[in-house]
């Protein structure tokens, strides 16, 4: 495996999706608000990243802002996608699961009520990790795998990287608002979480695999320092 490659959804990594690079394929995580297909492909291009070398899309959570193009580059690229069973029904009716969005601050009650009820392409996830199972990456070339980390939503996931690199997505977000455009060493809570006791114990679970760096969905990169002090506070 080379690299984490950020793709900006909106500026200042107020959203991200990343692409992991490896010798031979690509795997694409997360796929950003509805529309954002061709702001992804185009980033890919201007890097000389061949599209027709991501062979999987890994869907990380079923909010919006993470699934939102989702059906329309499974179509595009002819590839997979991989999702948890716990966040399945959102991603086959287009709609995330306003259940699980408990906001963290109360300001954030009114961006909820903004975003809950957005739409987008439904899509039949193609490979389906159940329960607590892990789901090894070796087939797509990558040296990492695929693990459940319920607390933002039921299904969410994280992928564990054998050079010591994690992708956490919303787990923790860093910098200001939506995170990252000024205070980079900031950590925080996302806008929301569902469980933050199922989360606590899914951090306890990313840190036994002894990462040392962390890319989140909102905001900059964080080392192992900043995740064990945001651990800690939950």
């Amino acid at each position: 495996m080379k690299s984490i490659l950020p793709i900006s959804i909106w500026p200042g990594s107020m959203i991200n999706a990343f692409l992991i690079k490896g010798e031979n394929q690509h795997i694409l995580v997360d796929t950003g608000v509805p529309g954002s297909e061709h702001k992804i492909l185009n980033q890919l291009e201007k890097r000389n990243i061949d599209k027709n070398k991501i062979g999987l899309i890994i869907v990380t959570h079923a909010h919006i802002d993470h699934f939102g193009s989702a059906a329309r580059l499974k179509k595009i690229l002819n590839i997979p996608i991989l999702v948890h069973k716990l966040d399945e029904a959102a991603y086959c009716s287009g709609k995330a699961d306003k259940s699980t969005m408990k906001v963290n601050k109360p300001q954030w009650k009114l961006f909820k009520l903004l975003v809950q009820n957005q739409e987008t392409s439904k899509f039949k996830p193609d490979i389906i990790i159940e329960g607590d199972a892990t789901y090894d990456l070796e087939r797509w070339g990558i040296k990492g795998k695929v693990i459940h980390t319920p607390g933002h939503t039921p299904g969410s996931l994280s992928i564990i990287l054998d050079n010591n690199a994690a992708i956490i997505m919303d787990m923790m977000a860093s910098g200001i608002l939506l995170g990252g455009l000024m205070f980079h060493s900031r950590i925080k809570h996302p806008l929301f979480h569902d469980d933050l006791k199922a989360l606590k114990s899914s951090f306890k679970k990313v840190l036994s695999e002894k990462g040392e760096q962390f890319y989140l969905g909102h905001g900059k990169p964080v080392n192992r320092k900043q995740v064990l002090k945001y651990y800690h506070s939950l």
